[in-house]
């Protein structure tokens, strides 16, 4: 396990990759960001966004934007509407009702209020929670589903609209490091199916479990020559924002109305209690990714704080040591209780799929004990 040089972002994630100087491809970016004139990466957005939307002047909607009415999608629904002048039609692809959180519905709520017109979509739920239970004991993520969902329902509503352009929020990979998203620029967002946790739109799995292909037809992706022929494009709007982060979209959506996580950081390791609001289950995801890839929600956190040079790597990986894999047990009991699972049937997963180089089973714990130290490289 290696750690960016500049920040708190091991190689363990995902299509992580390092340059010579062993720091990361969202660090590598952010530096070089410092220099950009916003100005003009505006002006080269507003001419992308023309030349994709001029042709189709006599429609009701110049682009489709995904949202879930957290924090990003607020600011993206309202910069893409005031800053862009377009008119987005929202798209939101619901969760089933009994895990759907009371603030997701609050917050989808109050940006609808603000002059939207939103579609949304939601899987069947048994279906849902099924593919959920099979991916927690397949792949220890309980949302590999759900995000495939999540992401292909926003394209299929751009193919059934005859709608060109979807415009999406940060760049995964020069925001966050994940390389197979990266696309033949800064903007292009059309590679969006390879990060790490879409696996290309594979759903083998899925039909091995449910039996019938019609079943998953909401987490299939369009075809790529679909796509193509339809002259459908993902764009990215982060690399035109100076100031994308967790910490400046909140500031922006609170004063907007967004309703923000009563729990505390000691409950959910979020440090600002404004990530991934709709539901609560997304707590125990973050843990599993801890125990599977030494880093969390506070490690992403912590590692954008430090590209705008508002922390220090020494500050950030005392709060990533405190936070990371932190998930209170009520959320784990509640999700066993949907899947039909005992707590010690998930905690006996959990012991599998935890890496066994930074992460050792303690006689008189539940919770696999880490073996390295944040921010310093093992092995």
């Amino acid at each position: 396990m290696r750690y960016c040089k500049t920040c708190l972002s091991p190689d363990t994630r995902p299509n992580a990759r390092f340059n010579a100087q062993g720091i990361c491809i969202a660090c590598t970016y952010s530096e070089a960001s410092r220099d950009i004139a916003y100005e003009a990466r505006l002006r080269e957005l507003r001419e992308i966004v023309r030349r994709l939307t001029q042709r189709r002047k006599y429609q009701e909607y110049d682009c489709i934007v995904g949202v879930s009415g957290g924090k990003d999608s607020t600011r993206q629904a309202l910069w893409v509407r005031e800053k862009l002048g377009l008119t987005p039609l929202l798209v939101c692809v619901a969760y089933p009702p009994r895990q759907v959180s009371q603030v997701g519905v609050d917050n989808l709520s109050n940006l609808i209020s603000r002059g939207f017109d939103c579609v949304m979509l939601g899987p069947a739920p048994q279906t849902s929670r099924d593919l959920m239970r099979e991916a927690f004991f397949r792949f220890t993520n309980i949302f590999r589903a759900t995000e495939m969902v999540l992401f292909a329902g926003v394209p299929k509503m751009a193919v059934a609209h005859d709608i060109k352009l979807i415009l999406w929020g940060e760049n995964p990979a020069l925001q966050v490091g994940d390389a197979g998203s990266l696309g033949e620029s800064i903007w292009d967002g059309n590679n969006i199916r390879n990060l790490n946790t879409l696996a290309g739109g594979e759903l083998g799995w899925m039909v091995d479990k449910v039996g019938r292909p019609e079943s998953i037809l909401p987490y299939q992706f369009p075809d790529v020559a679909l796509m193509r022929e339809k002259l459908i494009n993902t764009v990215f709007l982060g690399p035109a924002w100076s100031n994308w982060s967790i910490s400046e979209n909140s500031a922006f959506a609170m004063p907007v109305g967004l309703h923000i996580r009563k729990e505390g950081v000691a409950s959910t390791g979020d440090l600002m209690g404004t990530s991934m609001l709709d539901e609560e289950w997304a707590t125990i995801n973050m843990m599993l990714k801890y125990y599977k890839l030494g880093f969390g929600r506070a490690s992403d956190y912590v590692n954008e704080e430090i590209r705008a040079q508002r922390l220090t790597r020494e500050e950030g990986a005392v709060l990533v040591k405190r936070y990371d894999g932190i998930c209170d047990d009520k959320y784990v009991e509640s999700f066993c209780r949907y899947v039909s699972i005992s707590v010690d049937e998930f905690w006996a997963q959990v012991a599998r799929a935890a890496s066994p180089v930074l992460f050792e089973s303690v006689p008189g714990k539940q919770r696999p004990q880490p073996l390295f130290t944040p921010g310093v490289d093992r092995g």
